[in-house]
């Protein structure tokens, strides 16, 4: 995988953004959906992306890329820029955490001008054929209209109506053959195949270029490893280690005869971390946990954690530490059923029994039960 991975489909299907798309040689994913951005930060640290380019996204029949996902890529020290469409988007939204805008509909949103999703929406073919677009953007035709009464082939209330036709129709209905006969004159359509403007195209060239010399995000915010977070992330054993490895590292576990009582560890563990998840530690608090985590656990141990992983680590520790200390009574007690479940309740209190019992006052006289 390439330091650089764009996703990406038909606003840069041909022309000058397929062609900077090439001689950029980063690597090119399909229009992004929700996930695509959180399975590369999950990657090993050595194989993730320094930069990672959102052009195009699906959001309609498929969940729109999570902005959580893309704060944990920032998180992680990944720089994440946006442009043309769905990128526009998300980066108008996340500019305040750090995800870099580029190109005049992300300036649009981000001023308020452009406030409807379905500005920039197209219907596309799928990968076969290139994610080949089939249907125009209102962003496109607007400007496109724009040029067409600037060079004064037509005027300003047919322009009007022809935008107005254009927003009037579902987004995947939005094709210039439909719009053309608006235009009595015929003048647009002689004028279109040189004069047509594609805004999206242009910001995407713009993005394109801004991509290699992006430098790592500045972070300041905390991201709030919320459950819904917690459940929906990339599970970490699956991200930092590649599936054969995993797969080899649970057989030698199980071959050693230690996964059950591992798996039971780890239950728990879970069960911990969410019972106690309003404690989880903050700001100072959280750095004290980091330091304390990586002053105890070895690096090699911690080998694949970016900054936002570790904090999270420290953090799942710290609550397990809290549900461990406000829930004694309850563990001690829980432990009596922990011994049943292994059948060793019987033995282990007969040897209780038969014991000295160290609480006892040394002066008094006990008389001898029968057991």
């Amino acid at each position: 995988m390439s330091e650089i991975v764009v996703f990406t489909g038909p606003t840069c299907h041909d022309g000058a953004a397929a062609a900077r798309l090439a001689e950029l040689g980063a690597t090119v994913l399909p229009p992004v959906a929700q996930g695509d951005v959180a399975r590369l930060v999950a990657l090993p640290e050595k194989d993730r992306p320094r930069v990672i380019g959102i052009i195009d996204g699906v959001y309609e029949r498929v969940p729109a890329v999570w902005h959580k996902e893309i704060l944990w890529a920032l998180a992680e020290g990944i720089a994440v820029a946006g442009a043309a469409s769905m990128g526009a988007l998300r980066a108008a939204e996340l500019a305040p955490f750090g995800m870099v805008g580029a190109g005049r509909v992300h300036a649009a949103v981000r001023s308020g001008e452009l406030v409807d999703d379905d500005e920039v929406a197209v219907a596309h073919l799928g990968p076969d054929d290139g994610h080949r677009p089939v249907s125009d953007a209102m962003v496109d035709i607007r400007a496109t209209l724009d040029a067409a009464l600037a060079a004064a082939v037509i005027d300003a209330p047919a322009a009007r109506t022809i935008a107005d036709a254009a927003k009037a129709l579902h987004y995947t209905e939005r094709r210039w053959p439909h719009l053309l006969s608006r235009d009595p004159t015929g003048a647009l359509a002689r004028w279109l195949p040189t004069g047509r403007v594609s805004v999206k195209a242009a910001d995407a060239v713009e993005l394109l270029d801004l991509l290699p010399g992006l430098p790592p995000p500045t972070v300041r915010f905390h991201l709030e490893p919320t459950e819904q977070w917690l459940a929906a992330r990339p599970a970490p054993g699956t991200g930092l280690l590649d599936p054969g490895t995993f797969e080899r590292l649970i057989e030698g576990l199980h071959r050693d005869g230690v996964y059950e009582d591992l798996e039971r560890a780890a239950t728990l563990r879970l069960v911990a971390v969410r019972h106690a998840g309003g404690l989880r530690p903050h700001g100072a608090a959280l750095d004290e946990w980091t330091d304390r985590v990586r002053a105890r656990i070895g690096a090699a141990d911690l080998d694949g954690f970016g900054p936002a992983a570790l904090a999270g680590f420290a953090a799942d520790q710290a609550c397990l530490v809290a549900a461990c200390d406000h829930g004694d009574a309850e563990i001690r007690a829980a432990l009596l059923d922990t011994l049943r479940v292994r059948g060793e309740y019987a033995r282990r209190v007969a040897e209780a029994r038969r014991s000295p019992d160290r609480f006892a006052d040394p002066g008094e006289e006990k008389e001898d039960t029968p057991r």
